[in-house]
């Protein structure tokens, strides 16, 4: 597209060559034909034609190039160095086109035309090509699915079922054999990697070796486990570019987005129809208000990157709307319309319209948080006593925002609401049913960046204002007897703005023409018929419509692009090898009856994904074997395998590469699989990173498989494959001789056994590597140390330290009052905000409930040195787990030793509920401190988790000494000399740990047995012949033999 601007024209003149329309010559005609009408037609005629004239200027016949536009004519016949034209097309002054400029090859064409004369034909009147071509419309992804019927074939005996036949009819056109089928241990482990990710047990090894091996039941059990589901959502994830965190520098953390990668695994395991999958995704909000799992599926529609402290709300929202559109067209219908978005796509027939016809679709988008759940009668029901309930309180509710919000927003936390600009400022100071549904849009994502703190208003209020305020929160409390309980809620969902969608136009359009939402104008030209939900679902019913759209059995994409994505992933390449790209851009199917087969048995089965792994991994084209080498013939006819004569050996992902190795190591129920390793955008898994996990800020239908010196790097020197080396070696430590222990690792790591000369080596190998191997000794570990100027011991604990100390969960541990006591010494503070743990009985995840006793460190936000209790339970207002940091405002200093407490009384909220205390033991005279604070949770504190001393779980390390850990079932009064006929009696403690035994550190003196446990890193380094099974292992974890699979 060419657009002239008005000063281009300036200063055109016409010389005296005699031009017009006239009767040409045949070298004349041709000269036109080949260098003037296709160019003019395919590059300008747009914008300079009959319905639209950029600066004026209309290119459709030779009087017009004369006449030119606004300034003047356009060439200068017979001077083509002239004609500003050409200039234009050079990039000498104006660069014509802005985009990029034309081949020299169709400028040079037209440089000759001018210095003949510019012949044109008599009354030819240029006219732009059809947006749409007869050969667009015959391009084969837009044909009806077919169902072909399979092929005859000349070695029917070979095929194993109808899809072997499509392979076969291909082969022998082509004069090339299949290649026989591969020995029972390589299915084996070929299935369980395709269809689990993970490797084969024990069982399944020593099930191929049996003349009775059911390969087909293998299959079907496979498809059954819970290991299926995670390795499907894997490839389902890297589509919709699904991550844990925002993006962009911050990268802030998506704490609720692995709800939906729950949801992925659990459909994929329950084989959920395809055809629902797509509509839960898109619109499950609308069509299944109720259910709580298609809530959480449309997360799909939250998966895009953002900026947290982007001013330009409007520019990031449409940015936003556009990456769902083209993520959408990506993943279910293979079509590339971001090339759409700015202009007609110049290979496909895909309309600048087209793309903002899907955005329509998106355009009352609204990203949820408390979104309900609930079906359409009940939230009718709800609405109904809300709305008797506001018209009840307006005029209190009105006056109390008068009161609260101007100070409220003038506080906002963070990024602050005066930094937007007026025009957004004005939307975020509109009440809610003020705005338009556009303006709600844009002020509900301004205000993702600022907090509005109502809690703190007592603070900033005066004192008439804060008296009118409380006076009008209790007339507001006496309606509560009529304002209806709080529907179920969910988080980070999408939803509709309302029921009314903000209009959407093409971008560039001076005019704002209303788009409607509609389909590829090439399949369907109408606009969308959009059947309205019910009015309490306050959405537009549009997602519904394209969802329905996407999943019909009539719409010639959708079940082509999945069926071709599942070939993909066991064949290491699709049907359609761009299986994001069915346009002209991509490669056509190397079997297209064969996809279109798939494609009806997917849908007649009801588009079950299990159904159609099944079919392809039971054919006879599958099960193939890899070795067969390249010889001269394949090397002319198909070098790449596109007609499959044999199976394609592929690379392990970096997640099974991680899932095949703690499984050999036994470690994979503690470390859990890769797929729910936590994802951020800035700072991805290294093992995985190296082994091309793609960053998910765009949708990815096939990863890179590359082979590179960071990978093996990686695995050869890094430490997590050395630690899971030296683990795998120890697990099978006690297996018997070193024969038995190479057997056993050869099994678990490349599922079979070694053959004799394999034994041989690797004991050779085992020999040398230990006698080359010096035995040295490491430095002595001191597990207790005195406590200064106490007379007692300490374990001494440090971060990543060789000591770890737990005891395990059980009923007699506080479940509400308890009281907690600690002789401690601490060396050093983290420099962030981290807690060093002294004792807890907590995981850290503030999703799970629990108590520790810990010092604040450099940067927290209670002070370095604080002496603070961390609660997670139920409170009074509910059954919703409740964190809170309950600070003492006692500091210990460094290097000295304290006695410390904690007495909680679950049950008073008061200032009396948790009292703190502590005393300098370096100074005799020293008094014991003491300190009340409040708190809110009120029971259920106890979790399933450890209880652990000096840190949680490896997080939050304890660096110093710690002595005398008494854990007490009740709230005791520790300025108190405890006696036997007091109220409170005598202590009866739960655990009491003195730490005075080296050879059994964490004993417990209360009576009640409950010993720590105590992990003490071997002080010594690992034996000569230790080191050499490790070292075995680590090469073995290294071979391509693990890496592959054939």
């Amino acid at each position: 597209m060419y657009r002239i601007p008005i000063a281009f024209l300036a200063g055109w003149l016409v010389c005296g060559i005699a031009v017009g329309q006239q009767q040409l010559s045949r070298e004349q005609h041709d000269m036109f034909e080949i260098h003037v009408r296709p160019t003019l037609t395919r590059h300008c005629i747009s914008c300079h034609g009959e319905t639209k004239q950029e600066g004026g200027l209309r290119l459709t016949s030779l009087d017009d190039l004369l006449k030119g536009g606004e300034s003047g004519p356009a060439i200068v016949v017979g001077k083509p160095n002239e004609s500003l034209l050409i200039e234009a097309l050079r990039y000498e002054s104006f660069e014509m086109p802005p985009e990029e400029p034309l081949e020299n090859e169709l400028i040079d064409g037209l440089v000759k035309w001018i210095a003949v004369g510019a012949p044109w034909p008599t009354d030819v009147v240029l006219k732009p090509l059809p947006k749409i071509t007869d050969e667009d419309r015959a391009w084969w992804c837009y044909q009806p699915i077919t169902d072909p019927k399979p092929p005859a074939t000349e070695r029917d005996a070979w095929c194993r079922g109808d899809l072997d036949r499509f392979i076969l009819a291909r082969l022998e056109n082509e004069n090339l054999d299949p290649s026989f089928q591969a020995d029972p241990q390589t299915l084996v482990r070929r299935i369980h990697f395709a269809i689990t990710g993970l490797p084969p047990d024990a069982a399944a090894i020593q099930a191929a070796g049996s003349p009775d091996f059911d390969y087909e039941a293998m299959v079907d059990q496979l498809l059954q486990s819970e290991a299926y589901g995670e390795n499907q959502a894997r490839f389902w994830l890297d589509l919709v570019r699904y991550a844990d965190s925002d993006g962009y520098r911050a990268d802030h953390a998506r704490p609720d987005a692995h709800h939906y990668r729950d949801y992925v695994i659990r459909s994929f395991n329950e084989d959920k129809p395809y055809d629902r999958f797509i509509r839960e995704q898109l619109a499950g909000d609308e069509i299944d208000p109720g259910n709580r799992d298609a809530h959480v599926a449309t997360m799909y529609m939250r998966h895009w990157i953002y900026e947290h402290n982007q001013r330009d709300v409007e520019t990031q929202w449409h940015e936003i709307l556009h990456d769902i559109t083209e993520t959408t067209s990506d993943v279910f219908l293979a079509q590339g319309l971001k090339c759409a978005r700015c202009h007609d796509h110049k290979f496909d027939p895909l309309l600048q319209k087209d793309f903002f016809r899907m955005k329509a679709f998106f355009a009352a988008f609204q990203p949820a948080e408390d979104h309900p759940v609930a079906d359409a009668e009940t939230r009718r029901i709800y609405q109904e006593q809300y709305a008797k309930w506001e018209a009840a309180t307006a005029e209190i509710r009105e006056r109390l925002r008068e009161i609260e919000y101007p100070v409220a927003i003038q506080h906002a936390t963070r990024e602050k609401a005066d930094k937007f600009i007026p025009e957004i400022q004005e939307m975020i100071h509109k009440r809610p049913h003020e705005r338009t549904p556009y303006e709600h849009q844009i002020a509900s994502l301004a205000e993702r960046q600022f907090d509005l703190l109502y809690d703190k208003l007592s603070e900033w209020l005066s004192e008439e204002q804060e008296a009118e305020r409380q006076q009008l929160h209790k007339k507001l409390a006496e309606f509560d007897s009529i304002k209806p309980a709080p529907l179920p809620t969910i988080d980070f969902v999408g939803s509709d703005v309302g029921p009314v969608a903000p209009v959407t136009y093409i971008t560039d359009d001076k005019d704002k023409t209303p788009i409607a939402p509609g389909f590829i104008t090439l399949l369907d030209d109408s606009d969308a018929e959009i059947t309205p939900p019910p009015a309490s679902l306050r959405s537009t019913g549009r997602r519904t419509a394209l969802a329905d759209w996407i999943a019909s059995p009539e719409n010639p994409l959708t079940a082509r692009v999945i069926v071709n994505r599942i070939w993909q992933q066991h064949f290491g390449m699709g049907l359609v090898e761009t299986s994001s790209d069915f346009g002209q851009l991509g490669v056509p199917p190397t079997h297209p009856q064969l996809l279109d087969w798939l494609a009806s048995r997917f849908i007649e089965d009801g588009w079950s994904l299990k159904k159609l792994h099944r079919r392809i991994l039971l054919s006879a084209t599958y099960r193939q074997t890899s070795l067969r080498p390249l010889d001269e013939k394949l090397a002319v006819t198909d070098p790449t395998n596109q007609l499959l004569w044999r199976m394609n050996p592929r690379r392990l992902s970096g997640e099974e590469i991680n899932d095949a190795v703690l499984t050999a190591s036994g470690e994979l129920k503690s470390k859990k699989r890769a797929i729910y390793k936590t994802v951020r955008r800035n700072s991805l898994d290294p093992l995985l990173a190296a082994f091309d996990a793609p960053d998910r800020i765009r949708s990815v239908g096939k990863r890179h498989r590359t082979t590179t010196s960071p990978q093996a790097l990686l695995l050869s020197n890094g430490s997590w494959s050395h630690d899971r080396a030296a683990a795998i070696a120890k697990r099978f430590a006690n297996s018997g001789d070193e024969e038995m222990l190479i057997a056993n690792v050869y099994q678990t790591l490349l599922s079979r056994q070694p053959s004799l000369d394999e034994v041989q080596m690797a004991i050779e190998f085992l020999e040398h590597y230990a006698a080359a191997t010096p035995d040295e000794q490491g430095p002595k570990i001191e597990t207790l140390v005195s406590m200064p100027t106490t007379s007692g011991t300490a374990v001494d604990l440090k971060p990543g330290g060789p000591i770890r100390m737990s005891l395990a969960t059980s009923k007699q541990l506080p479940d509400g009052d308890f009281t907690v006591e600690a002789t401690v010494l601490l060396r050093s503070l983290y420099k962030d905000a981290n807690v060093r743990t002294i004792v807890g009985h907590w995981n850290g995840s503030p999703k799970r409930a629990g108590w520790s006793l810990g010092v604040t460190s450099a940067k927290s936000a209670y002070k370095p040195r604080n002496l603070i209790l961390q609660l997670v339970g139920k409170t009074a207002a509910g059954d919703e787990l409740h964190y809170e940091v309950v600070a003492s405002n006692l500091r210990p200093e460094l290097n000295k030793p304290y006695y410390v407490a904690a007495s909680v009384k679950l049950g008073d909220t008061s200032e009396n509920g948790i009292t703190f205390y502590m005393r300098d033991l370096s100074d005799k005279d020293a008094k014991l401190q003491v300190a009340h604070a409040k708190h809110t949770v009120t029971r259920q504190i106890r979790p399933d988790n450890d209880l652990t001393i000096g840190d949680r779980f490896g997080q939050h390390q304890w660096d110093g000494l710690i002595d005398n850990i008494r854990i007490e079932a009740k709230a005791r009064d520790l300025t108190k000399i405890a006696q036997a006929d007091s109220a409170e009696g005598l202590p009866s403690y739960v655990i009491d740990w003195q730490f005075e035994n080296k050879d059994s550190i964490g004993f417990d003196s209360s009576g009640n047995k409950h010993h720590a446990w105590a992990s003490i890193k071997n002080s010594t380094v690992t034996p000569p012949n230790q080191r050499a099974r490790v070292a075995l292992v680590h090469a073995l974890l290294n071979s391509n033999e693990f890496i592959y699979v054939d």
